[in-house]
């Protein structure tokens, strides 16, 4: 994995002037791919001004509709969040995000995301990400800001990537949009076979998603997915 293989990835960002600071802190640790999820502005003063010696960041960045959209490509996508959730996906600190981006092959993506200033990332978008991940801090009150989380994980990022980490094995893990046709796969073949989950449909598919984050499928691993569910749907493979 390379530091140019990093994708920060806001999600409704509603301040300028936090977009701005947010490629000015990306640029200081040698991060350079940004994606917009429904941003407030792409042009604003404060995004200028904050934005020092940092602009060509915010210009070459991405604008998505979605978060779907906007990990489609990425081979691992990662949500910050202040809070555990319910039924947790894979929880990391930002040395723990570092330590499993950069077991990724040197010509695969990842995607950082970051949820909205006041909200943060709705369950359904932390449901997107394979891996959860917050930064240690000692009180909730007051918080860490949107620029100022970027930059912890940013500068993780620069240090693990200059501090020649020990070597590992390489994974080739499969794009974030091949995992989101195993699930919608998954789904479609529960339905037709009648099963019905006991709690519900979205917490059976939640636990499936948190056991592929935890294993970090490749490609051949999704086709073998695929063909096993094929199987398990087939009316003529039914007793």
């Amino acid at each position: 994995m390379r530091l140019e293989n990093i994708v920060i990835v806001l999600v409704n960002p509603e301040s300028p002037g936090n977009i701005g600071a947010v490629a000015r802190a990306m640029k200081t640790s040698g991060l350079s791919r940004l994606r917009l999820v429904n941003p407030c502005t792409t042009d604003h003063a404060d995004i200028r001004k904050m934005a020092h010696r940092s602009r060509d960041i915010v210009n070459r960045a991405g604008l998505y509709s979605t978060l779907r959209d906007a990990v489609s490509d990425c081979h691992l996508a990662v949500g910050t969040t202040m809070r555990k959730r319910h039924n947790p996906f894979p929880h990391v600190t930002p040395e723990g995000c570092a330590e499993t981006i950069f077991r990724l092959d040197d010509s695969l993506s990842a995607a950082v995301v970051f949820g909205n200033e006041r909200n943060g990332l709705s369950n359904e978008e932390l449901s997107v990400c394979g891996i959860h991940s917050s930064i240690p801090i000692a009180t909730k009150n007051p918080a860490l800001n949107l620029a100022q989380a970027v930059m912890i994980y940013a500068n993780t990022f620069y240090r693990y990537a200059t501090e020649s980490p020990p070597a590992m094995d390489m994974l080739k893990a499969a794009p974030q949009a091949q995992l989101e046709h195993v699930y919608d796969h998954l789904e479609q073949a529960i339905r037709a076979t009648g099963f019905i989950p006991r709690d519900s449909m979205a917490q059976f598919l939640s636990r499936f998603r948190r056991l592929l984050a935890r294993a970090l499928p490749e490609e051949r691993d999704i086709q073998l997915l695929h063909k096993i569910i094929e199987i398990l749907s087939d009316p003529k493979y039914r007793r």
